[in-house]
């Protein structure tokens, strides 16, 4: 009974612990790409910006004693931002490589609780390595499957989504209405409202908050201890196409409705400025389990002998 209960859960998992800064993953590992068009930039009007973010996660459940899985995971995350017109430095790469360390208990057949902790770096790499480039998270919550469609957890993650280290309330919802129609993400990170149009293919609505502060080089802007934060809400349509069992591949537009950049000087905010909202275009191929109630039960029809 247990074991079957634990199966039934990856998914919801996977949604709490997939990336290392308490961004959302439903996948073993996953590789996407942004595009942001120009907009203007907030200090220098006669300038444009551009961004580019490329990110990449991984992470692998390893079960140990009764109802304990450990869940070790890397990360990466690449902002590549590109000015035209305009004076002055462009901020140009900024890199965010973090590795993290999942435990998931079981404490009944329903009930588990989680805690993560990640660390890495998020710089420019302009200038040599220091503790200022260092970042950590830390994430623990308790989840509840109240039946086989309908998973709730509740904690708290400490991370740099909103720029500043601080604690963030989040919630991990895995709610399959019907057979094709489900709402599952870990809020604030992610939401998805989806329906299965096909075996093969997905529709839905997807919003996502995302975040970071990385350090910038002290040579390249004339000032030590400078670092630069951003946070980002999108939403907008999304297709998943279901390319193989366990291969997937999400093709989405969004609205970035909400673009703050802040500036910190020995960790004290010094200016915040916001981007015009624009319109992205982003794709993201990911391997795991779709999570669909008609896949789980063909999944368990397969293994069983």
């Amino acid at each position: 009974m247990r074991k079957q209960s634990l199966g039934g859960s990856t998914l919801a998992i996977f949604l709490v612990a997939g990336s290392a800064r308490a961004q959302v993953g439903d996948s073993v590992a996953s590789v996407s790409y942004e595009r942001y068009p120009y907009a203007a930039a907030p200090n220098n009007p006669s300038a444009q910006v551009g961004l580019q973010v490329f990110r990449v996660r991984a992470g692998y459940p390893i079960r140990f004693a009764k109802g304990t899985i450990l869940i070790p995971g890397l990360a990466y995350e690449l902002l590549d931002f590109q000015q035209r017109d305009g004076r002055g430095p462009h901020i140009g790469a900024l890199h965010a490589p973090v590795a993290s360390l999942t435990g998931i208990q079981m404490i009944t057949p329903r009930l588990m609780i989680l805690a993560s902790v990640g660390a890495g770096l998020a710089s420019d790499f302009d200038s040599r390595v220091s503790i200022d480039d260092l970042q950590f998270n830390v994430t623990g919550m308790g989840l509840y499957k109240f039946s086989d469609t309908f998973s709730l957890g509740a904690g708290v993650s400490y991370n740099r989504q909103t720029g500043t280290l601080s604690p963030v309330p989040a919630v991990a919802l895995n709610w399959e209405i019907t057979d094709r129609t489900r709402v599952r993400g870990f809020v604030p990170a992610l939401l998805n409202v989806e329906y299965r149009a096909s075996p093969w293919l997905t529709v839905g609505v997807r919003g996502t908050l995302e975040g970071n502060r990385f350090h910038l080089s002290g040579t390249k802007y004339g000032r030590d201890n400078l670092q630069l934060a951003y946070s980002t809400v999108t939403v907008g349509p999304k297709m998943t196409f279901r390319l193989a069992d366990l291969l997937h591949l999400d093709v989405y537009a969004s609205a970035a409705v909400w673009r703050r950049y802040e500036v910190f000087i020995d960790g004290d905010s010094v200016t915040d400025k916001y981007l015009s909202p624009v319109a992205l275009f982003g794709a993201r191929l990911w391997v795991g389990p779709s999570g669909w109630r008609g896949d789980r039960a063909l999944e368990t029809k397969k293994r069983a002998p």
